[in-house]
């Protein structure tokens, strides 16, 4: 039977922001955290991801078997992130090329080149995945990819269905549509959907308003549990703006601001900087803080994502910026040290944690 929500190892951790297909930069992060190749530590820690392994960069088959080997071997966990989602329900996203054939010409412009899925590998692929949980935790820490909302925890432990994730996935989602399709604004929904679907990818010019597609968004945020989990809660926005790669008509909320427990959250998700640079273009406005800073009401939260999913900027820049000088990052919180290591070999520490010490075991 899936377990949605299953126990994080004891022990000191290596907590890995969303790689996004950037294999060169795991393997240089794993050198500097001190893991061999088959991802053994001379101290025993183990390795955490917070979802998001794949799409977007160059490597995302050998960042997901090398993950499997690790994983097998009883070195490594992650939890699922809305990228690994999006292959398991199907649902060919920006970045995807590598696992859908019809993505590769929109993300040519973009991601090129890019190592493909072998043929015959897509079906054991999902069926290996969907074993992944969406949250990992233990009585010091949680692991999930985009947001710790209580609600949804409890929708999820409760409605998960023993078939399994995207089962489950799909049943919220056609509820949702079933719900919406009571509103007055479901047919204005479906109909922008139909007619501007090429345009929200269209960066050079903004579709015209989408106020029924907002509604959506926002209500899919908020009232689906594995897409609030994985995706984040949403708040409106008065007019749209581009980032991932499309047109977005609701933002991303900082739900950590009203995260009252005491137990410390890690997530990935909302490509942080670290150098106080914007590093995509938005009107959210998630982390007015520097990159080292606890978030939230008891600062007890950390996004561990610095934005290496959008190295391929670098790649396509005249000149090139090599891997070292990027300020695009992957990184690893160690826990319960509370200390950052990067893929270029810095280590930094955090600043303002506020909530329980983590005891290593």
């Amino acid at each position: 039977m899936y377990q949605p929500v299953q126990t994080l190892p004891e022990g000191a951790l290596d907590i890995v922001g969303d790689v996004h297909g950037e294999w060169q930069a795991l393997l240089h992060l794993l050198k500097h955290l001190g893991y061999d190749e088959a991802g053994n530590h001379p101290q025993n820690r183990k390795l955490v991801f917070v979802g998001d392994l794949c799409d977007r960069g160059p490597n995302s088959p050998a960042v997901l078997a090398w993950f499997k080997r690790a994983h097998d071997a009883g070195n490594a966990w992650m939890v699922l992130g809305n990228h690994e989602l999006n292959a398991i329900i199907g649902d060919a996203k920006d970045g995807s090329g590598w696992f859908f054939p019809e993505r590769t010409a929109k993300d040519s412009r973009f991601y090129a080149p890019w190592q493909m899925l072998p043929e015959g590998e897509h079906r054991p692929l999902i069926a290996w995945l969907s074993q992944m949980p969406i949250i990992l935790q233990r009585s010091d820490l949680r692991i999930v990819h985009a947001a710790w909302i209580n609600e949804s925890v409890t929708a999820l432990q409760q409605g998960i269905r023993a078939d399994g994730v995207a089962e489950s996935y799909r049943r919220w989602d056609e509820a949702l549509h079933r719900e919406a399709g009571r509103c007055d604004w479901y047919a204005d929904y479906l109909h922008e959907q139909q007619v501007y679907a090429q345009a929200l990818e269209n960066p050079h010019e903004a579709p015209p308003p989408m106020p029924a597609t907002a509604r959506f968004e926002l209500r899919r945020s908020l009232q689906h549990p594995i897409r609030t989990l994985t995706s984040g809660a949403e708040r409106e926005l008065e007019t749209p703006f581009f980032a991932g790669n499309r047109w977005r008509f609701s933002g991303r909320d900082a739900w950590w601001n009203r995260y009252t427990d005491d137990v410390a959250v890690v997530v990935g998700h909302y490509w942080r900087s670290w150098d106080g640079q914007e590093v995509v273009s938005s009107r959210e406005d998630l982390f007015p803080e520097a990159g080292n800073r606890w978030l939230g009401a008891k600062h007890n939260v950390f996004c561990i994502d610095f934005s290496v999913g959008a190295r391929w900027r670098d790649r396509s820049a005249e000149p090139p910026v090599a891997p070292q000088h990027s300020r695009l990052r992957l990184a690893a919180l160690r826990w319960p040290e509370k200390t950052l290591v990067f893929d270029n070999g810095e280590v930094a520490a955090t600043a303002g944690y506020g909530g329980k010490d983590g005891c290593a075991e």
